[in-house]
């Protein structure tokens, strides 16, 4: 039997991070994206990088139509006489805050690594997300399961992070790339590609498939089209997920399990304060290769509460176990 804990959008939950890390025992754990929330320790310095960022996307898409705010600042200070004193005073105090904000993130990565380093007592691997900068320039390159592949006794291990999305206050030029997008009416997806290529027991995702547990109420479905081709094509045994906070839940699908426990670290959102807390731990048989357990958990004030447990009898999902004080029902994590 084969234990892993799931942990996915941890937005800065590094305290929390740590405890998960010393209270539980597990033979991999898995890191799944959004590790990072804030650039900034200060909200002054936060909104000031939002705003001059999205200021020059604007101002850069005008100018030339893919170009990044960075290159574009680049480009101001680069041939300054082409452009406004007020556009060149915006271009450095961005290329400045860029550098600040790059250098915070990595501090904190490698604060992560030490962490892992010191208290993870097994094999931890870690999938950026849409809030994180490519790993491979942190501390947690070693780690990192970005388009590669980790074999686990019979099982194997593939991850592609990131989503389709730009977000405000990340550095963008470092921001890990979703490479999915249609153009001359052509539709590629690299993740489609990477997936059918490694034919992995174990799918590792940011941002979900299209159609399983990437509905964001109020817009509808989310989900890679390139991810969803693979998985109907190659059914994995498990995909694990996040980046939608508000598609916590499970899906059995043939012989594929569905998983997004949802958000680990607090965030604030468009829904509300979240609070989060979230994880799962996960048992599969290495033999028969099938999901045999699911239990969502939650931390709550450096402690671990069991919220639910589901079961496969009968290759069906069956909750086993729920806490009378669970706020999730049923009827909520148990989707089709």
């Amino acid at each position: 039997m084969i234990k892993i804990i799931y942990l996915t959008d941890i937005h800065d939950g590094l305290r929390e991070l740590k405890e998960i890390l010393i209270q539980t025992e597990a033979d991999l754990y898995l890191l799944s994206g959004d590790i990072i929330y804030k650039t900034f320790f200060g909200f002054d310095r936060i909104v000031e990088f939002c705003s001059v960022q999205e200021e020059l996307d604007v101002l850069a898409k005008q100018d030339t139509k893919d170009m990044t705010p960075y290159d574009f600042a680049t480009k101001v200070i680069r041939f300054p006489n082409k452009y406004s004193e007020t556009t060149l005073s915006k271009a450095t105090l961005y290329r400045s805050l860029f550098q600040k904000a790059a250098k915070t993130m990595k501090e904190k990565y490698s604060l992560i690594a030490q962490l892992i380093q010191r208290y993870c007592k097994s094999k931890c691997l870690c999938l950026p997300g849409n809030y994180d900068i490519d790993l491979q320039y942190t501390d947690l390159h070693d780690v990192d399961i970005h388009r590669k592949s980790y074999v686990f006794k019979s099982l194997k291990f593939c991850g592609y992070g990131g989503a389709p999305i730009v977000t405000s206050g990340i550095p963008e030029k470092l921001a890990v790339k979703f490479h999915e997008y249609s153009k001359n009416g052509v539709f590629y997806s690299e993740p489609e590609e990477f997936f059918k290529e490694e034919l992995p027991d174990i799918t590792i995702i940011h941002n979900p498939a299209f159609g399983y547990l990437d509905r964001v109420p109020g817009y509808g479905n989310v989900g890679s089209q390139g991810i969803r081709r693979f998985i109907d094509e190659y059914p994995p045994i498990l995909v694990v997920s996040g980046h939608v906070h508000e598609a916590q839940g499970l899906i059995k699908k043939g012989k594929t399990v569905f998983l997004n426990p949802s958000n680990f670290g607090p965030v604030d959102s468009i829904y509300g304060f979240q609070q989060g807390g979230f994880f799962a731990s996960i048992e599969i048989n290495e033999n028969t290769k099938e999901i045999t357990k699911v239990e969502l958990q939650r931390m709550e004030k450096f402690k671990i509460k069991s919220l639910l447990q589901v079961e496969f009898p009968n290759n069906k999902p069956e909750v086993t176990y729920l806490n009378p004080e669970s706020p999730i029902s049923v009827e909520e994590f148990l989707r089709s």
